[in-house]
């Protein structure tokens, strides 16, 4: 990961962290007040010579000042990262834990591990039963995720931790209007990235990026939609069974027609989606629609797991991007069949349809694609 150098804005947030002034802090360095004050809007950088002096201004390093680890601390980060996510990806949060606290001793100026590390221990707070260490480990992450906001000058760090922040905040703390606070203080949709260039460039740039925003908005359309019907919290029982399985089956349509049937990595959301389905099904006593569904989920998982690694998507609105499966970033290196039979269908939702023969092949056939799924990372 290559970071932006923005050393004015990390000189302001060392200053403020140290309790100076401008005037003091250019009395250190043997400059103007206006000079710092320049630094510090971007309108010009110190000179090299002032850099050493800056540092020493404020007990930091040459490498916080100027927002840098150095290629082999970024490879370490990115490594420890990684493995931190393979943990997760297979429930083995408490090993992702010890890692992190290992890696932060070992790199204490990385935020991306930092923030790592507060992820990890609000994902084991929503699990744990134990009260007192869940209010231990949110106490820490929530005092992680604001280091970082007094520390970090990097905005993509800083825009990731926000979100962080806000979900603790907002599901695991009850603080909603702190939540709403930090979440006004993103950037709105418009402003993005993707939509700058979609919008603002032209030719080759502006068609590659907007072909891309049609993935990035359909996988967006689905997941609210999913959400509306599937997360409790945010559905409050305000749709019927009816509307809920209508719901889901339009954000499949979304899908449909960006992709027209070369769903590559995305055939997961379907997988998932009539996952759903066939529960809501069940709970209507339609055994057989949820049986099409469980069939459909099996073949949706199948063609998840045997992506290729590289292809160009074939669909009109699609056909100048490329996939490649290494840039996944969800569940990389382990087999969507795995994923869903976890569950082991253990719910008693599944009663009426467990032993029936067409589920069972359907279950069948996930376990033999699992157990010939080849983890390009293997066991770490």
């Amino acid at each position: 990961m290559v970071q932006k150098i923005k050393i004015g804005e990390k000189i302001r947030l060392l200053r403020k962290k140290n309790g100076m002034t401008q005037d003091g802090l250019a009395l250190r360095v043997g400059v103007t007040p206006q000079a710092v004050s320049r630094w510090e809007s971007g309108i010009c950088y110190p000179d090299m010579d002032s850099l050493p002096l800056i540092a020493d201004a404020f007990g930091a390093s040459m490498d916080e000042l100027l927002c840098y680890d150095g290629a082999k601390n970024e490879q370490a980060v990115k490594e420890y990262a990684e493995r931190a996510e393979w943990y997760l990806d297979r429930d083995r949060a408490e090993e992702a834990l010890e890692l992190l606290r290992s890696a932060c001793a070992e790199l204490p100026s990385s935020y991306v591990l930092r923030l790592s590390l507060a992820k990890v221990l609000s994902h084991i707070c929503a699990v744990t039963e134990d009260d007192e260490k869940a209010r231990g480990m949110l106490s820490e992450a929530v005092s992680l995720c604001r280091h970082i906001l007094e520390d970090c000058a990097e905005d993509g760090v800083r825009d990731e931790t926000k979100k962080t922040l806000c979900g603790i905040l907002c599901r695991q703390v009850g603080d909603d209007i702190e939540a709403e606070e930090i979440a006004d203080q993103l950037h709105g949709m418009h402003l993005c990235r993707e939509i700058v260039r979609a919008t603002v460039f032209t030719g080759d740039t502006a068609r590659l990026q907007a072909q891309k925003n049609l993935i990035l908005f359909a996988d967006n359309i689905w997941w609210h939609a999913y959400n509306l019907t599937c997360v409790p919290d945010i559905a409050m029982n305000k749709y019927t069974t009816d509307e809920k399985i209508d719901i889901l089956l339009r954000a499949m349509k979304v899908y449909e027609i960006v992709f027209d049937g070369d769903y590559l990595f995305y055939a997961d959301r379907l997988a998932n989606s009539y996952r759903q389905l066939a529960m809501l099904y069940l709970s209507k006593g339609d055994q057989q629609k949820a049986l099409d569904c469980v069939e459909k989920m099996a073949d949706f998982a199948i063609v998840c797991d045997t992506r290729p690694d590289t292809a160009r998507y074939q669909s009109v609105l699609l056909r100048e991007v490329e996939y490649n499966k290494s840039e996944d970033t969800e569940a990389k290196g382990m087999s969507k069949c795995a994923r869903i039979l976890q569950s082991r269908f253990a719910a008693r939702i599944w009663s009426p349809v467990r032993q029936n023969e067409r589920f069972r092949a359907a279950v069948m056939r996930m376990a033999e694609c699992a157990e010939n799924f080849e983890s390009e990372d293997g066991e770490q």
